[in-house]
């Protein structure tokens, strides 16, 4: 069969992977979104790098990743019919992007616990974090956004880079996480998997809340009226214009407390109240130069 019939054989796509023989995969039609992933994408050097791409679904971003150079890429997710979708392309393609199957974005640390731990004493106790993780369509998904960018903070080397992009509110100049309702409410976004939407501010704030620097010179935003399939849509919604919205992709660095934590680090240290940074991955408690960690 042509790579062409292989993937007409599969239910749903939601990318437009292209296929050896000039075709694609019959994906949504959000060229815009993935265009302006491209754009922010290219500030940053894949060549040799060691990339996590969370919530893969169908793979486009691996897969690029891949292709614009990089050493090593694994695949997450949790949906059964769309990672089948990504088998079948790597095999296509011949790619040796690495799947890992029912990985949370929640639990990166802890379910990819094989792969950083994968080398056989050889190298540094952290070496297997990532230089790369491509956050890409999830934050607004995501009942605890907070608790996905933490642990996507604990996979990254420091000075690593996240690649995010999600649903924002334009034209405000508060932090806001706006919440997009329930059925029978107004919504931000007709689409029953959409759970909120930073404002342009919260997102930076959210970001550093995390130990991330914002690259602000990488920032795009465009609008766009997302469509949404019918199975997406949410039954007697009452879908308003209540804020202009769109799709914002930039990139942001892993940093990490210099010295003794303040007051406002240590508080967002504390995992039982703000779960998700895995300091025994990061390695914050036994400092590599041989001085007293963070937390000592």
């Amino acid at each position: 069969m042509t790579p062409a019939e292989l993937v007409a054989n599969r239910p749903y796509w939601y990318h437009k992977i292209p296929l050896p023989d000039g075709t694609f995969t019959p994906g949504m039609d959000l060229e815009p979104i993935w265009d302006n992933v491209r754009k922010v994408r290219y500030h940053v050097d894949y060549s040799g790098t060691r990339v996590l791409d969370v919530a893969s679904f169908d793979g486009l971003w691996a897969f690029e990743a891949e292709t614009a150079g990089a050493a090593q890429v694994v695949a997450t997710d949790c949906l059964t019919n769309t990672f089948e979708n990504l088998l079948l392309i790597r095999t296509i393609l011949d790619s040796k992007v690495i799947p890992y199957f029912n990985v949370s974005p929640y639990n990166l640390a802890d379910r990819l616990d094989v792969f950083f731990e994968e080398n056989f004493g050889q190298e540094g106790q952290h070496a297997n974090r990532f230089d790369i993780v491509q956050h890409l369509g999830l934050l607004y998904h995501l009942r605890d956004p907070m608790l996905s960018l933490a642990q996507a903070r604990s996979v990254l080397k420091p000075g690593g880079m996240m690649l995010i992009e999600t649903e924002v509110v334009l034209g405000r100049n508060d932090s806001a996480l706006v919440f997009n309702g329930i059925p029978g409410t107004p919504r931000l976004r007709d689409n029953y998997s959409v759970w909120w939407a930073p404002t342009e501010l919260c997102l930076d704030e959210m970001l550093r809340a995390n130990f991330f620097e914002p690259v602000v010179e990488s920032s795009s935003t465009v609008e766009f009226e997302v469509p949404v399939s019918e199975g997406g849509r949410v039954d007697s919604s009452q879908h308003v214009e209540l804020q202009r919205m769109g799709r914002k992709a930039m990139w942001c660095t892993a940093i990490e407390p210099v010295g003794p934590v303040s007051k406002w680090e240590r508080e967002m240290l504390r995992t039982f109240r703000n779960p998700g940074l895995d300091i025994r991955r990061l390695g914050w408690s036994d400092r590599a130069d041989g001085q007293q960690g963070f937390l000592d």
